[in-house]
């Protein structure tokens, strides 16, 4: 059998490489995000060592299955060479899907996916098959044994040691990673992507909140300003991708000489040694690679608590009623506008009020275009954040397709604009909650505590369905959302407990996986804060290995020490844009 992953493909063309729901199931995969125009056909190399006929499989995924079995909008072709083996697209859940065979000779051949609508089809890897009725493994955890197997991957070693190591590239990873660098520990990163940024970044587009650098602590924030981005584009086509700078937050992380940058890589296991994490397990996806490295000392800050499920953390999620999902969205107005399909797989919208139809508006006053994508453009609130965040994500494609459907079909509106951007990455805002040794609450926000650290400005933000557009919401899935907010006076300053494991003893956590309430999860998600958690939890690493202690020692032990550090440092004055609240 020969096993081609899609997501290490030697040219993607116009498919985008999706790794965010990995241990999910089982693998990245290559999505043709179209937006209704199919995409450029993906393309590789394999070899066949002996001439043969073999049977094509593809794992795939006909993602309108959960709403619309019948249907089938995300259909490809595999070819092999020039011979074309089959539409793909079909099956119900993740699994393999049968093409037809082919002769091959020995020697160097093509493979290519070739996209058929540009309305999401998906596959993660292409199957050979000399046998009539191969054994074929189903499931996460098969798949990748298999994968494993096929590559000829066995037992995994260590390959590096570190003094620090961040699971997570978005604001809160990026800046602790950045500050236990030149502190002078040896630090490794790890992101699933091939940017940085996380939600502040040009593949899901959210700007920055909350304020920082706040007295008794005037330094804190200073690294979360050197990533600031220079310009903000809040709602609609100003939004652009150039804004986020990605480029420029890949380069501060480039220049520091203690750093060590692993892109494009999933953490897939823990190993603990009792209560603490003597090493993570990587899959680097691009280059067929899975491999282990070890510190004393972890942080999650994955944004899902990846790290600490997999190494036993005690957590909490929300499985309803938590807030959801968004990818961000917008169209644009142009000479000569493609026609758009119907798209009777998509939410019905022919018969529903939504911002952005007709002279309906938003919770902002806003309407027409400025209402259509924007963040209440939000799925997932009553599904499990973790196991059914693939099925979030595509619920809002099918809001975002029926939508559109309905302005351009049904409305006969919006005939001089276009589709023009959609996030394939969705946005998360709540998921795993991993407790410290405080779990912070609402109701504590009436206390300073002793270990008063990291300012949260924003205020209590919390998302739920927006009753006003209920009858759009007729399947029982809502996708348009309100913010409740509670202001309160701030800075408040989050404590320091709220950023290490009750129970794995070496791992710090930064972002919105901290120790927060789900009320409270409203001012401590926000990605200026989770920054700031992020270089905090990086001077208490320093303290840890200076005096061989673990994180809560830092509390017991160390904590005037602590607070006196982090008073010192001296404040950098850095231009911020967007929203804060001082």
């Amino acid at each position: 059998m020969i096993l081609i992953p899609t997501a290490s493909f030697d040219d993607c063309g116009g498919w985008f490489v999706d790794s965010e729901f990995i241990l999910q199931m089982g693998a990245p995969y290559l999505l043709a995000h179209g937006l209704g125009l199919p995409v450029s056909d993906a393309v590789t190399r394999f070899r066949v060592d002996k001439k043969g006929s073999y049977h094509v499989y593809a794992y795939t995924y006909n993602w309108v299955s959960p709403w619309h079995e019948d249907m089938t909008p995300g259909i490809f072709n595999v070819f092999i060479d020039s011979e074309n083996t089959g539409e793909f697209g079909h099956t119900s859940s993740w699994s393999w899907e049968e093409g037809k065979s082919i002769i091959l000779e020995e020697g160097e051949h093509t493979v290519s996916l070739h996209d058929l609508s540009g309305f999401e089809g998906r596959c993660a890897y292409i199957l050979l098959s000399s046998s009539d009725n191969p054994s074929l493994p189903s499931g996460k955890d098969s798949i990748m044994s298999f994968y494993r197997e096929m590559a000829g991957i066995g037992e995994t070693k260590t390959e590096a040691e570190y003094d620090y190591i961040v699971i997570g590239g978005g604001m809160a990873g990026i800046c602790s990673a950045v500050a236990a660098s030149r502190l002078g520990l040896r630090t490794a990163i790890v992101q699933d992507r091939l940017l940085v940024g996380g939600n502040n970044s040009s593949e899901v587009r959210v700007w920055l909140g909350g304020g920082t650098n706040y007295d008794p602590f005037p330094g804190i924030g200073n690294i979360v300003g050197e990533f600031e981005q220079k310009r903000i584009g809040h709602y609609g086509s100003v939004n652009k991708a150039d804004l986020y700078e990605d480029e420029r937050k890949l380069s501060i992380l480039e220049a520091e000489k203690n750093l060590t940058m692993y892109m494009g890589t999933e953490l897939i296991s823990s190993e603990m040694d009792g209560d603490k994490i003597a090493s993570v397990e990587l899959w680097d996806y691009l280059n067929n690679r899975i491999f282990r490295i070890s510190a004393p000392l972890y942080n999650d800050a994955t944004g899902d608590g990846n790290l600490g499920a997999m190494s036993g953390a005690d957590f909490e999620v929300t499985t309803n009623g938590h807030m959801g999902m968004t990818n961000m969205w917008y169209i644009e107005k142009t000479e000569s506008p493609h026609p758009f399909p119907r798209c009777p797989w998509a939410i019905d919208l022919s018969s529903a009020v939504f911002p952005g139809r007709g002279d309906t508006k938003d919770i902002y006053g806003h309407s027409r275009e400025f209402s259509l994508g924007c963040w209440f453009w939000e799925s997932g609130m009553t599904e499990d954040p973790i196991e059914c965040a693939e099925r979030s994500r595509d619920l809002n494609f099918r809001a975002m397709y029926g939508a559109w459907d309905t302005l351009r079909n049904v409305d006969n509106d919006y005939q001089d604009y276009d589709l023009a951007y959609c996030s394939a990455i969705g946005g998360k805002r709540e998921s795993r909650r991993l407790l410290g040794d405080l779990v912070l609450t609402k109701a504590d926000f009436r206390y300073t505590f002793p270990d008063a650290c990291v300012p949260t400005t924003w205020n209590f933000d919390v998302h739920y369905p927006d009753k006003r557009f209920y009858s759009a919401f007729h399947e029982g899935d809502a996708f348009l959302t309100m913010d409740c907010r509670e202001v309160f006076k701030g800075p408040y300053f989050l404590p320091y407990r709220c950023f290490y494991s009750r129970n794995v003893r070496n791992m710090f956590m930064s972002g919105r996986d901290a120790s927060f309430s789900h009320d409270a999860s409203g001012t401590g998600r926000i990605m200026r804060t989770g920054g700031m958690m992020g270089e905090v939890t990086a001077y208490a690493a320093k303290l840890c290995i200076d005096y061989g202690c673990l994180p809560r020692d830092i509390y017991k032990s160390h904590l005037v020490q602590f607070l006196e550090l982090l008073k010192s440092i001296e404040k950098k004055e850095v231009h911020k844009v967007g929203n804060t609240i001082d």
